[in-house]
């Protein structure tokens, strides 16, 4: 019989990566600086993994769904989406997230972010997964919320500068990096019922809104 592969894709932050997993072991992994050129140098490191594959029978795709770059998660989405298509398995989104190193330590974290239009976001992490939605505050609630989350011993992690966050200095706050190497262990860490949950939902990017649609007039 043929290899079965476990291909993921993360292309939501600054830096991008593939990963690919064969019997529960790694057996490839790369990453590359993107910035915003993800659609731009996400494929090479994409061919090699499937090059590695040859005859292989893909088992399914998972892509990071941010929050983070919303384009270039949709190029992961896509990319994952048109994988897919071609060796018929599913495409599965993972909360970037859960592909944090403090994260899969599996403490309390608390993801901050800013969500623009002078709002800022908080998003609660426990053993290693979310625990939550999305809390949208004004800067004053906002920084009340992380000293207290801080004082009561969570990990505070941001995907961007954390110069953004406009946060006193005397709270630390750690500028993480998700990878497919971890959305892979995040993955493998649910249980059945949360892995058949996610894949019977097609992957989009992560909303920190609900998408403001325009109706056709």
């Amino acid at each position: 019989m043929p290899e079965s592969f476990q291909l993921a894709i993360e292309s939501s932050a600054a830096q991008a990566s593939v990963a690919l997993r064969c019997r529960g072991e790694l057996v490839f992994s790369a990453a590359v600086e993107a910035g915003r050129r993800q659609s731009e140098v996400l494929m090479g490191p994409l061919q090699e993994a499937l090059d590695y594959v040859l005859r292989g029978v893909i088992e399914f795709v998972l892509v990071a769904t941010g929050p983070g770059s919303y384009n270039g998660a949709r190029v992961g989405i896509a990319a994952g989406q048109g994988i897919s298509l071609v060796h018929e398995c599913p495409a599965i989104g993972v909360c970037s997230l859960e592909a944090l190193a403090t994260v899969r330590a599996g403490g309390r974290c608390l993801a901050l972010g800013d969500a623009r239009r002078e709002t800022f976001f908080t998003l609660e992490l426990r053993e290693g997964r979310l625990s939550g939605t999305p809390d949208l505050l004004e800067h004053a609630d906002f920084v009340q919320k992380v000293e207290s989350a801080a004082e009561e011993g969570a990990s505070l992690v941001t995907l961007e500068d954390p110069a953004r966050l406009r946060l006193p200095g005397s709270l630390e706050v750690e500028l993480a990096v998700p990878s497919a190497e971890r959305l892979l262990a995040a993955w493998a860490s649910k249980s059945e019922a949360e892995q058949a949950e996610l894949a019977a939902i097609p992957p989009e990017p992560f909303y920190l809104r609900p998408p403001h649609i325009t109706q056709a007039k």
